[in-house]
């Protein structure tokens, strides 16, 4: 547990690596069968899991300051691809995995065992992959497996992530391939999924259909080229002391590209509709205390952000409204319920109504004594909502590792104050 005291706050802080570029990094260096250079490397716990499922399929690895280093290697017998608490891992892989072996079995940890995300996995049947169970839950182990070109139709209304692991293993069959994605969301990581592929060599095309559907056209027999490549700053992380800026006094972030196509770089948009202060200058982005003003935000795209705009809403002039609750449901807590009850403690007012999270901003908040629920974007969130109310303490807080390992370190090196 750590207690968090009310603190004004002024200093830069450097963006750490994007755990969602460089997953996407990895399995391109993997696919290229070649020796890559992934600079900027990370240290998340997601990222440590999906390097140690790699080296199972086919590359050594080989960590040198900041730098990952990945060469051939043969595909281990070893069947049991643990994915730690990642979706993004279980999703991901999972395609990938079946390009080089026939058995395997994809496992999670904690909260992953508790999150729904095998029922993805039905396309494979498709393939004539034969499932272990017909679970919604993990481990599942896969017999028969065997990545077969083709169109199929897939469900995207929950994630994006199995989409960006068969845009990016199809790619290397030996005939083309297309994916018609309805309901589709998270929209920007397909983006980031594309170009990745691109700078490796890789091509593939993305477009709306006249039914509202995502068409995805992958040409086969593709090379991924093996290089030098670089992980860009985490707008996921970052986007947290910026909110702690807007509400505190002054910081400034170094390490994001500003064009970035992480989804959550949109955090940028509703910073304009709250008419926060911030600025770009050499490359950093500066934000200056603000008058937050009520805004209204669809963050169906990029849920990641919500935790964090709910805050920065029970700061705000007015009443805000917040939608895209229902891509919180599968997370590694059930996000939107997790804030309403967590703030609740210090008196905030916040309803749920459908896919809406309806926040009424208060004067006055109390200290509280506050769980993350094990969840690292509950974690931050809470930080810098107990950072501008202080004397509040804030339980199992080490999940913060899964995406931004130094992140208490990085709040006390801009001045706030941690017991």
């Amino acid at each position: 547990m750590i207690k968090i005291e009310k603190s004004t706050i002024n200093g830069k802080i450097i963006a750490q690596p994007s755990k969602s570029h460089e997953q996407r990094l990895l399995v391109a260096c993997l696919l290229s069968r070649g020796e890559c250079i992934i600079e900027n490397s990370g240290n998340s716990d997601d990222v440590k899991s999906l390097r140690n499922i790699i080296s199972i399929i086919g590359s050594n690895i080989r960590l040198e300051e900041n730098k990952t280093i990945l060469t051939p290697s043969s595909n281990k017998e070893e069947q049991m691809l643990n994915c730690g608490e990642s979706a993004m891992n279980a999703r991901l892989i999972t395609p990938i995995a079946s390009l080089y072996k026939n058995v395997f079995t994809i496992l999670g940890e904690a909260s992953l065992l508790k999150r729904p995300i095998a029922e993805d996995f039905y396309i494979f049947k498709q393939m004539g992959c034969k499932l272990s169970n017909e679970s919604t839950y993990l481990p599942i182990e896969f017999t028969n497996a065997n990545l077969i070109p083709g169109t199929y139709n897939i469900d995207g209304s929950k994630s994006s992530q199995l989409v960006s692991g068969l845009m990016m293993s199809l790619a290397v069959l030996p005939a083309d391939s297309e994916l018609i994605v309805h309901n589709a969301v998270s929209i920007p990581y397909l983006e980031l999924t594309k170009q990745v592929m691109q700078s490796f060599g890789v091509k593939c095309n993305i477009h709306k259909d006249n039914y509202g559907s995502l068409n995805i056209r992958i040409p086969g027999n593709q090379i991924y080229q093996p290089g030098k490549y670089s992980v860009e700053g985490d707008w996921s992380g970052a986007l947290n002391f910026m909110i702690a800026g807007a509400l505190s006094a002054y910081v400034e972030v170094q390490g994001l590209n500003q064009k970035s196509l992480q989804a959550d770089r949109k955090i940028l948009d509703v910073f304009d509709i709250a008419k926060v202060n911030y600025k770009w200058e050499s490359g950093v982005i500066k934000i200056d205390k603000s008058d937050i003003k009520a805004f209204s935000f669809d963050a169906t795209n990029c849920p990641d952000l919500i935790p964090a705009i709910i805050v920065l809403a029970c700061f705000a002039d007015d009443t805000c409204i917040i939608s895209g609750a229902s891509r919180l449901m599968h997370k590694e807590s059930s996000r939107a319920e997790v804030m309403k009850k967590e703030l609740a403690k210090a008196g905030a007012d916040i309803k749920l109504e459908l896919d809406d999270i309806i926040v009424s901003p208060k004067k006055i908040y109390n200290p509280a004594d506050f769980n993350s629920h094990n969840d690292h974007r509950i974690a931050m969130a809470l930080a810098i909502f107990s950072l501008n109310i202080g004397n509040c303490t804030i339980d199992n807080f080490k999940c913060v590792d899964k995406s931004w390992p130094v992140f208490f370190e990085d709040l006390e090196s801009i001045g706030v104050m941690i017991f």
